[in-house]
């Protein structure tokens, strides 16, 4: 119990803390209070279950002590009812009969203590003391878990914050990237964006989680950005590559492989852009992976990657259209391209979910 010191008397009184004391016999009522109060607590009385349930309505109780026998509701329903509607008062239990059960009972039910009929008065003492005591401890243990909830709730808020600007960082250093290279190349000038957007479309519609298909969106943004080392002369040559030139052409997986290797992302980008020529049946560039060597993020931008270039206008040919682009994606189905990623990406032009405008 809290103590204070009275300047006028010298005196240490106990501070006063409400207690609702609840019996149906009258006698035992005033004996509580008078024992009670003489140590300085502010006592308010009830006779039965439903008057101290009307008092709990409208008055703050630090704690209730209750007989278990009493007309209508008992000791042990109102005990319920309080830790349903008031859990954080302290209840203390008393009966007339030594029954184990009904104390089990009482204990269980979240009573701190159970006193027997005839009690000492130290006996109520130190039982009220230890209730009011152990409720100081619960709401103190509240307070501090409600407390650390709240640093960590800031603390998590802080990260989130930090987070998203880590991310705006990167896309933005990503679409950075890709400006970079379309710089020095204007013929395919949106074209990671292209591919990038219809990627993002697909691995939507196959089911894949936002986080995910943001970072293939990054990758169809940067696929192709190993064309940064290649000489802009054989980038914007207007007539076909020569063997030596494509050959040279064919060495952007691995450079943007170089290139982004050593960035942490959460998902491998690096990798995603390395195999973007990969084909399913091995015949791809540059390491010949097959089947499900190929990472799924990869099988999705060698689709887009074919169905926009082949669209859009080249500098040493003519747009050729969205719909050769697709009969050539399904002509190669299961043999360069992964099956399912060829039928979503022709369902979603030719439902007009997505167009290259």
């Amino acid at each position: 119990m809290e103590k204070t010191h009275t300047e006028k008397s010298g005196k240490t009184t106990t501070k006063s803390q409400k207690i609702l004391i609840v019996d149906d016999e009258q006698s035992i009522r005033n004996l509580l209070k008078q024992i009670l109060e003489r140590e300085g607590y502010d006592c308010e009385l009830a006779e039965d279950a439903e008057k101290a349930v009307i008092l709990l309505s409208v008055k703050k109780f630090d704690l209730i002590i209750s007989d278990v026998q009493m007309p209508g509701k008992s000791g042990i329903e109102l005990l319920e009812e309080i830790k349903t509607l008031h859990p954080h008062l302290a209840t203390l239990l008393i009966s007339g009969h030594t029954d184990n059960q009904t104390a089990k009972s009482a204990i269980l039910k979240g009573a701190i203590d159970f006193l027997v009929k005839p009690f000492q008065k130290n006996q109520v003492l130190i039982s009220v003391a230890n209730a009011l005591r152990r409720r100081a401890l619960d709401l103190q243990s509240q307070f501090e878990v409600q407390n650390l909830e709240s640093i960590i709730n800031d603390q998590t808020q802080d990260l989130l914050d930090a987070n998203d600007r880590l991310n705006r960082i990167l896309t933005n250093t990503v679409k950075a990237m890709s400006l970079a290279l379309e710089s020095r190349d204007p013929y395919t000038a949106g074209h990671q964006q292209r591919v990038a957007s219809i990627s993002a479309a697909i691995a939507q519609k196959m089911g894949f989680n936002d986080e995910r298909i943001e970072y293939l969106k990054m990758a169809g943004m940067i696929h192709d950005i190993g064309k940064i080392s290649v000489p802009a002369e054989i980038l914007c040559k207007p007539t076909r590559l020569s063997k030596a030139e494509f050959e040279i052409i064919k060495e952007h997986p691995l450079t943007g492989y170089r290139i982004l290797k050593e960035i942490d992302f959460p998902y491998p980008l690096a990798k995603m852009v390395y195999q973007h020529h990969e084909r399913i049946d091995g015949s791809g560039y540059p390491q010949g992976l097959a089947g499900d060597q190929i990472l799924m993020e990869s099988k999705i931008l060698a689709v887009t990657d074919v169905v926009e270039a082949m669209a859009s206008h080249r500098p040493y040919r003519s747009a050729l259209g969205i719909d050769v682009a697709l009969d050539e994606i399904v002509k190669n189905k299961g043999r360069s391209f992964d099956p399912e990623v060829v039928e979503t990406c022709c369902e979603l032009f030719r439902n007009n979910e997505m167009t290259l405008n």
